[in-house]
């Protein structure tokens, strides 16, 4: 039978739905979105002070898409390095020799699963959070901006699980990978600072993947709290798409080059 890409395509989408960890696992970013923004909701309806502006209700109410994008990083490290790890990846690439399509198809297929769930839980979250606000208050997504923020939000968990699916392929180690990809979500970012000016740190931390996936989901260019000016969604969707691109090139270059 000759390898097509759709064939492959449907070989990995058939792997990835058949495991009950993916669907815990989509399950668990869903309840954990929604229930947070909930509860970041109902405690701001508690202060008098609150204001519900449609920035700050935007904000409060996708600040759990930080989470959810680490643990679907995570995830998508798990869909290359359990393949290593389990030996899988042998019989994957004997039967696709060319061995990137086998890169592409995962990507779609995580892609292709994670997104409508993440945009269920977006607006599941956004909704929720603003059940709790005053009736004439509440930010809804036909307000200006929030339905372009919400897609942003669906999307951005979904890149950052591309961008650690590239890392798996180039790492192939899951403890490395993941050590590898929380170093480039969270720790080189938070250390840009203390050895950048404030001039460089103004151009550059904006860039790093975390600072661009938060642009897409926010409205105007307020990081909410840290004083740093964040891209706005256009500029951002290119960063993310520079880093996407880049670190699966690796990935796929590793593929090619490395025995299993």
């Amino acid at each position: 039978m000759k390898v097509t890409f759709r064939r492959v395509l449907r070989s990995e989408w058939t792997k990835l739905v058949s495991l009950r960890s993916t669907w815990i696992l989509l399950g668990v970013v869903a309840v954990l979105m929604v229930t947070v923004a909930g509860l970041i909701g109902w405690r701001a309806s508690l202060d008098p002070a609150t204001e519900n502006t449609v920035t700050l209700a935007v904000a409060r109410a996708f600040l759990s898409v930080d989470l959810a994008s680490l643990i679907v990083g995570v995830f998508g490290i798990l869909l290359m390095t359990g393949e290593y790890s389990s030996g899988a990846i042998r019989s994957t690439l004997a039967a696709v020799p060319r061995r990137l399509p086998v890169l592409a198809a995962k990507a779609l297929a995580l892609a292709g699963l994670m997104l409508p769930v993440m945009a269920v839980a977006s607006v599941a979250s956004l909704l929720v959070s603003q059940a709790f606000a005053d009736a004439a208050e509440r930010v809804g997504l036909g307000d200006d901006g929030v339905l372009r923020a919400t897609a942003g939000a669906a999307c951005a968990p979904v890149l950052l699980g591309l961008l650690g699916m590239g890392i798996g392929a180039m790492v192939r180690h899951t403890a490395a990978a993941i050590t590898v990809y929380v170093a480039v979500l969270l720790v080189i970012p938070a250390l840009l600072p203390a050895v950048l000016s404030q001039r460089l740190e103004e151009d550059v931390i904006p860039l790093v993947p975390v600072a661009a996936g938060q642009s897409l989901y926010a409205i105007g260019k307020s990081d909410g709290g840290g004083g740093l000016q964040l891209l706005s969604p256009g500029p951002a969707a290119l960063v993310m798409a520079a880093w996407i691109v880049a670190i699966l090139a690796g990935g796929a270059l590793a593929l090619k080059r490395r025995d299993a």
